[in-house]
C-alpha cells in the first residue's frame, strides 16, 4: 500500500450542523483571504501542534477499507487501532519503529491459505510484530507533517469556497488542485487555523481532532515481540 494510495484516497463533504447565521460570520470573513494563504496558514498551525487524534476510512488500490483510529504526535509517534478489510491490528510507532498485534480475521487476510491464518494466529497469540513490508505504509498515518504536506502541498493551488461548520468551530472550505488531483481541506477560520476535515475522490474522509491532547505510547517489551521468520520453524 503505497504511501500516495493511502494518502489521496479520502473523501466526503464536512456536514453542516444548522447553526446561526451568526456563527459563520468569521469564516464568511476569512474565506475573502486568498485560498494560497489560507493553505500556508493551515500549514505553519499543523506544524506547530504537539499531538492530534485522526479517525477515518480510506480505500486501498485494490478497494480494500482501511480504518484508521490513532493517537499521533509530532515526533511522528502514534497509538491506536487500524482495521483492514475485516481484520484489525494495534499499532505502536515510537523513535522510528512501529509494532502491531492482529487478530485473527486479520492473519487470514495476510494468510488466505486454509488453514494458514488461524496457524498464524495461534503462534503469535497477543505478541507485537516489527511493522516491516507493505504494511510499513501504515506509518504514513502517524506523520502529522506528512498528512499535511499531501492535504495542502506547497505547490498546489487553494481557492477558499466559503464558510462550512466543523465541531471545532467555524471552518474555510478549500478546494486544493496539485496537478491532476483535486481534493477539499477544512481550515478553522480562528486562530490557530488547523485543518479539521480532508476529502477527496470517493474513497472515505480522516478528521482531526483533540489537538495537543497528550497520550502515552511505550514500546513493546521484548519478549513480548514475535519475530515472523520463526513461523518458518
Amino acid at each position: 500500500m503505497p504511501l500516495t494510495v493511502l494518502i489521496v484516497a479520502l473523501t466526503s463533504a464536512l456536514a453542516g450542523c444548522g447553526d446561526e447565521e451568526g456563527s459563520l460570520s468569521q469564516a464568511r470573513e476569512y474565506a475573502k483571504e486568498p485560498g494560497n494563504q489560507i493553505a500556508e496558514d493551515a500549514r505553519a498551525a499543523m506544524h506547530e501542534i504537539k499531538t492530534v487524534h485522526v479517525e477515518g476510512d480510506v480505500l486501498d488500490s485494490e478497494s480494500t477499507k482501511i480504518t484508521v483510529d490513532l493517537d499521533v504526535s509530532a515526533d511522528d509517534a502514534c497509538v491506536g487501532k487500524v482495521s483492514i478489510g475485516d481484520g484489525q491490528i494495534s499499532l505502536r510507532s515510537i523513535d522510528g519503529s512501529a509494532w502491531y498485534q492482529g487478530d485473527e480475521e486479520f492473519w487470514k487476510s495476510i494468510a488466505p491459505a486454509k488453514g494458514e491464518g488461524q496457524r498464524i494466529a495461534k503462534r503469535v497469540g497477543e505478541k507485537w510484530v516489527k511493522l516491516e513490508g507493505e504494511l510499513a505504509s501504515l506509518r504514513a498515518f502517524c506523520s502529522i507533517d506528512s498528512l499535511t504536506a499531501q492535504m495542502v502541498p506547497p505547490e498546489a493551488e487553494a481557492q477558499a469556497i466559503g464558510p462550512a461548520m466543523a465541531a471545532d468551530g467555524p471552518a474555510v472550505r478549500l478546494d486544493v488542485t496539485n496537478g491532476e488531483t483535486e481534493s477539499r481541506t477544512y481550515v478553522l477560520a480562528s486562530e490557530p487555523h488547523r485543518i479539521v476535515k480532508w476529502t477527496q475522490g470517493s474513497s472515505g474522509e480522516l478528521t482531526f481532532s483533540d489537538f495537543d491532547k497528550e497520550f502515552q505510547v511505550e514500546e513493546p517489551a521484548a519478549g513480548d515481540v514475535f519475530d515472523l521468520a520463526d513461523l518458518e520453524d
